[in-house]
């Protein structure tokens, strides 16, 4: 019989799901594991939420079925997710430092960025309101490749206000269904500056048509990125709708935009003329206007097949455009199963990312360039989007879960040929790479409810050149925070 405190979580859990008022705006893409509960359980509760898309709005989550509480296994993991929410819920104020220490500078982050600088420190407050959330964020680190010591990514101000949040600040973005790069948008590159806004909730199309593929999200930011590259302070637009045509189906659909800087036209016309796509065809090059765009799509289907949640999905990404449509493509593919073992979620992963494009023109040294922004679709050096870079193919299988109440294992071998055309002239990688096999080890710790550390293991069997660095094979990192 439930006693009264497992009832209490019940009902807070139910009350979280079903209101609109919350301290915490969303779930960002450091907390993957906790969204691959929520989607094992809304597949199995046959509800649906993007999880292609972070930072993910808590209010995006609806509801669960009430037979759902017939389940011990599915109550005690939604429980453990309503506990996190909770936590943030309870505290009006939230400190936290940590630190993360590397024997070496790792390129390989993927989407729950693991890998951070070759050592950093960090310290946030944050403030957690009804209808406004802020976060204060510095971070110091020590990297070969930037001069700048310190940042101050994942700062915000967030205002909640009807069924939209907008905000200001740096903060991670992850556009994508795959695990390990994301073609478009990830959380690879450190965070620029800017303003954004997106849906709180799904909403319906004043068009009825439209209202066939279900409810709709969307998300829409304006950055401005760094001085220090071919076109000093050029801004990046990017936006992204997302649909659900039928339960477990989710389509998005995103377009990225670099335009202006110092020595290029920043007027109200050369934006329209990106917005509208003038800026990317043979128009804009004849203006002497021409801006750098991705725009694509990404697929994900997950179904529940004898009590596991299978997946697969894709994501299709053009570079530039003509005739207003994207051209020179890269994609991913990948399968996804999400099961329960004694109570404890598993997860097998297997990923295959393409950013060779083999057209029938130049062929190379394609995806992430361009003639006019030399420094190409990056940040401070790293790519935008996927951490390979262009003109690589890259695969993975990778097992998550949970060992025990207090530790998660994250494993993943690796594959890849990176700088595949060996140029080296503007790709991150460098011209003496070759094939390459890898192995990566993560196990998160919970030590108390305050307290989280982690210990992360790679091993390459090469020697990989990225950005002229000559990486060691094996690679150890520690990493630690603290929050009160």
């Amino acid at each position: 019989m439930l006693n009264k405190i497992f009832l209490k979580k019940i009902f807070i859990l139910i009350s979280i799901f079903s209101t609109q008022i919350f301290t915490d705006p969303w779930i960002s893409a450091k907390d993957e594991f906790l969204v691959k509960k929520l989607e094992y359980l809304s597949i199995k509760d046959g509800f649906s939420i993007d999880s292609s898309a972070y930072p993910m709005p808590l209010a995006l989550l609806r509801n669960p079925n009430e037979d759902m509480f017939n389940n011990i296994s599915l109550m005690a993991d939604y429980i453990a997710v309503a506990d996190k929410i909770v936590e943030k819920e309870s505290k009006k104020f939230i400190n936290e430092i940590g630190f993360s220490s590397n024997s070496e500078f790792n390129p390989f982050r993927f989407i729950d960025n693991k890998f951070k600088d070759k050592n950093s420190f960090f310290f946030s407050n944050s403030y957690l309101g009804d209808r406004f959330a802020s976060k204060i964020s510095m971070t110091i680190y020590e990297s070969p490749f930037e001069e700048r010591k310190y940042d101050f990514s994942d700062s915000y101000l967030a205002l909640v206000s009807g069924n939209f949040i907008l905000g200001i600040g740096n903060y991670d973005r992850w556009w994508g269904p795959s695990h390990h790069a994301s073609l478009i948008l990830s959380n690879y590159s450190k965070s620029s500056p800017g303003l954004f806004i997106r849906s709180l909730e799904g909403f319906t199309s004043p068009l009825p048509l439209i209202n066939y593929f279900g409810k709709l999200n969307f998300s829409f930011f304006a950055n401005q990125l760094e001085s220090n590259r071919g076109i000093k302070n050029p801004y990046l637009l990017g936006g992204r709708l997302s649909m659900n045509p039928v339960n477990g189906f989710t389509i998005g659909l995103t377009r990225s935009i670099m335009f202006g800087g110092k020595g290029k036209d920043n007027s109200l016309k050369a934006l329209w003329d990106s917005i509208s796509g003038d800026a990317s065809t043979m128009k804009g090059e004849q203006d002497g206007n021409i801006d750098n765009e991705l725009a694509g799509f990404d697929l994900k289907y997950s179904f529940n097949l004898n009590n596991v949640v299978w997946s697969f999905y894709g994501q299709y990404i053009g570079e530039d455009g003509t005739d207003y449509w994207p051209w020179r493509t890269f994609y991913s593919l990948g399968t996804e199963f999400i099961y329960l073992e004694q109570g404890k979620l598993r997860s097998l992963v297997i990923e295959y990312i393409d950013t060779y494009y083999n057209g029938v023109d130049t062929g190379t040294n394609i995806t992430y360039e361009h003639s006019s922004y030399t420094s190409g679709y990056r940040y401070k050096g790293t790519p935008l989007g996927a951490f390979i870079d262009g003109d690589s193919n890259y695969a993975h299988i990778s097992f998550n879960g949970e060992i025990n109440n207090f530790t998660n294992l994250e494993f993943s071998v690796l594959y890849g040929n990176l700088n595949k055309d060996k140029s080296g002239n503007k790709n991150s990688w460098g011209i003496n790479n070759e094939d390459f096999f890898g192995i990566v080890f993560n196990f998160d710790f919970k030590i108390s409810p305050k307290i989280e550390a982690g210990l992360n293991f790679i091993s390459l069997s090469e020697e990989l050149t990225y950005r002229g660095r000559i990486l060691e094979k094996n690679i150890v990192g520690l990493d630690f925070k603290y929050r009160f």
